[in-house]
Parts: C-alpha cells; structure tokens; sequence
C-alpha cells in the first residue's frame, strides 16, 4: 500500500504535474496541502477518473487548503478540528478512516498543513505555537491508542532538529527551526508517534522543502518540513519511505517534494 503527501502550492497551478506524477508513482492515498482553492475550483474529475474518492477542505480565499484522494475506502471523515475557535479553527486538517480489507486493523489517517508563524515572536507565531499544541490533542482525542492505527501525512511547517535544515547554526532561533516549534513537534512524537523518515534515514540529512530563491535547490539548501509520522506498529509494518526529490526539479513545480510511504497491507 503506498500512501503519498505532498504540498503542491497550488493545484490548478500544477494539475499536469500532479496527475503525472499520480500516474507514474500510483499511490493508493495521496494527501494534498496547499491546494489553494475552494472546493467547488479543485480538478476533481481527473482524481475521480483514476479511481480516486475525494475529500476536500479548502476555503473561499484561495489560500491554504487540504484535500485527500483515496483507491482505499474512507469513512469517519472529520475536515477541521472539531470545537476549534479563531483563530485556531483554519480548515488545515483532514482526518478520515481507511477500511483495510486485510488482516491489519483499519487506518485513522490524519492530513495537515501548520501555520507557516512567519516571525519569531509575532502574533503569528504564537498562533501557530497554539494550533500545533491543539492538533496534538486533536491526535489524542482522536484516537491514539493501541485500538487505533494511527497515520500522520503533511506539511507540519516545522524542522524538528539540526539534521533536518541545511545550515543549523544559521536558522536555529528562527521560525521553522525554533525551539519552541521543535518542543511542539517533540510533544507530538511524545503522544506516541514514531518520525518515519528519521527513523528510516537516521542521522543523514535529508530535505523536503528548497526555498525558490537563487540556487537553493541546486546546491541542496534545504528543510525538511513534510512529516510522516505512525504509531508503533504502523511504524513497524513500513517497508520503505521515498522523498521524491526529482519532482521538485521539474520545470514549475511546487517549492515542497512528495515523501511516498510503502506499508506491507
């Protein structure tokens, strides 16, 4: 079973590109940030002729958005974190159950794109600060536990440790790389979630996001910012986790590369 997150910074913008890269790669689910498009823009009809059954949380401003595309029936869907209140309550989540039709136990599959927090110490940030302690528990609530097989897919807007940002020193203090961020993310991973990548990459440097300024992605300048994260035995059932870097190289392509997660199902 191969599942996919990727933050296409805009769907309509790179429809060709996605669906090109879906028909090489054939996930079974892919999970979509970014989208930057209301439900009623987003290119539906070339999802649903591969196969693919949709859900959608985008918005009226055309800014953010998350969608999931699933082969792998879904059901329990909740789009948004229930109870949030502004300026917490963003639509940049997507939760839904796969029905495995094996002996595994069913999938509680969760998308996310975090706040960006812009600055070290602005309102943003400390939103952002905010909503990540709240989507933590939104994980718990939900379902964490030894009943539920728990899968996280997204852009989490954070570099969780030195290895994960192409100059620690640099950006130690600053938004994406902060320590308060890392705290966040390390509290994620304390509820009971396993780093996929981390945990198959160790201590290489490996990167997900290359800023489009100067030559950033030539000379490998970059942050790992999309996550994928498992409980245990999740963890224990990967059989290999890809970071597609050769999509971020094509021509007009998103700033962010796929990272592709193979389960034995």
């Amino acid at each position: 079973m191969i599942l996919a997150t990727w933050n296409v910074d805009s769907i309509r913008a790179r429809s060709a590109q996605v669906m090109g890269w879906v028909d090489r790669v054939g996930p079974d689910v892919v999970c979509l940030q970014e989208t930057k498009v209301s439900d009623r823009q987003f290119p539906r009809r070339e999802f649903e002729q591969r196969g693919y059954q949709l859900v959608l949380g985008g918005n009226s401003t055309g800014q953010g958005g998350v969608a999931i595309a699933s082969k792998i029936e879904m059901d329990d869907i909740t789009i948004g974190i229930p109870g949030a209140q502004p300026p917490l309550d963003e639509l940049r989540t997507i939760s839904a159950t796969l029905r495995l039709r094996t002996r595994h136990k069913a999938l509680r599959l969760h998308t996310v794109y975090g706040p960006n927090g812009r600055k070290v110490g602005t309102p943003a940030h400390q939103i952002k600060l905010a909503w990540l302690e709240l989507f933590r528990q939104w994980i718990e609530m939900d379902g964490l536990s030894d009943a539920v097989a728990t899968l996280v897919l997204g852009d989490i807007n954070v570099a969780p440790t030195d290895r994960d940002v192409w100059e620690p020193s640099r950006y130690r203090r600053r938004n994406l790389t902060s320590p308060k961020e890392r705290e966040a993310f390390s509290r994620l991973l304390d509820s009971g979630l396993v780093d996929l990548v981390r945990a198959q990459f160790g201590e290489e440097q490996v990167f997900t996001w290359w800023n489009r300024r100067s030559d950033f992605y030539a000379t490998d300048r970059g942050w790992r910012l999309d996550h994928a994260l498992a409980d245990s035995e999740t963890a224990s059932r990967v059989v290999t986790i890809k970071i597609d870097r050769a999509a971020r190289g094509e021509l007009g392509a998103s700033d962010h590369a796929p990272v592709v997660v193979e389960l034995d199902s």
